[in-house]
């Protein structure tokens, strides 16, 4: 990895807000940083309303890293519910189709509003279940746009 390298240097995070891009200094060299910043910007979607196919290969990503850092077989196993909740097969089959559909990246499909219900719940159990902090996660009014 060239951050490995580049030992001394500062190192940022590139994101995006609307049509603005940005670089974060990162606070600490740690490689999960990451995760936090998929995070903020999955959660900042979500209030928005703005959810797109690819969102859900984001969020799938996050999923299967935390599951193999955790050591779980598989992704679904990060997918918490509330308490007797049946519906943790059905967000993850979801997640399953949404993020191996036959979705162009380059024609980004806005989700109808069942599937951002599902998104939305997933995302924010798992901010929850995990224990981030959600000081990191500030609501975000802004409007997310495809990448």
């Amino acid at each position: 990895m060239i951050v490995n390298e580049l030992r001394g240097a500062d190192k940022y995070l590139l994101t995006k807000n609307g049509e603005d891009y940005k670089l974060e200094a990162l606070k600490s060299d740690t490689p999960f940083y990451q995760h936090i910043g998929i995070l903020k910007h999955l959660r900042a979607v979500a209030q928005s309303g703005g959810i797109y196919t690819y969102h859900f290969n984001l969020l799938r990503n996050v999923l299967e890293k935390t599951a193999t850092f955790h050591g779980f077989n598989k992704f679904s196993d990060c997918i918490k519910v509330e308490g007797d909740d049946a519906d943790k097969s059905i967000h993850a089959r979801r997640i399953n189709i949404l993020s191996h559909g036959n979705y162009s990246i380059f024609e980004p499909q806005e989700m109808v509003e069942e599937n951002k219900e599902h998104f939305k719940t997933v995302l924010e159990n798992f901010i929850k279940e995990y224990g981030f902090n959600l000081e990191l996660f500030p609501d975000s009014t802004t409007t997310e746009k495809p990448l």
